[in-house]
């Protein structure tokens, strides 16, 4: 089991897209390196090698998925940022 990370309310989460490499697989929607997303909420890692899978969201709040298989990205392909709001 994998434990689900969601920001609380006060806490607002981006990922500036650092790489934007295509995967080995033909993705239906992918991330342009240099823009920003929201991340809606991360797992943790199942292996100690690799990082966080994000959700993230478009500008339109929608959530995109690289395919019907794979829902999130790594996390190695951002650098994170997180604003705390009063």
């Amino acid at each position: 089991m994998v434990n689900l990370i969601i920001p609380p309310n006060y806490q607002a989460m981006y990922a500036w897209c650092i790489d934007d490499s295509l995967p080995a697989f033909e993705p239906e929607e992918w991330i342009e390196k240099g823009r920003v997303y929201a991340v809606k909420h991360m797992s943790e890692p199942l292996n100690v090698t690799e990082g966080f899978a994000l959700t993230i969201l478009d500008l339109n709040g929608n959530e995109i998925h690289p395919s019907a298989s794979h829902w999130s990205f790594a996390s190695h392909r951002f650098e994170l940022f997180s604003v705390f709001l009063n």
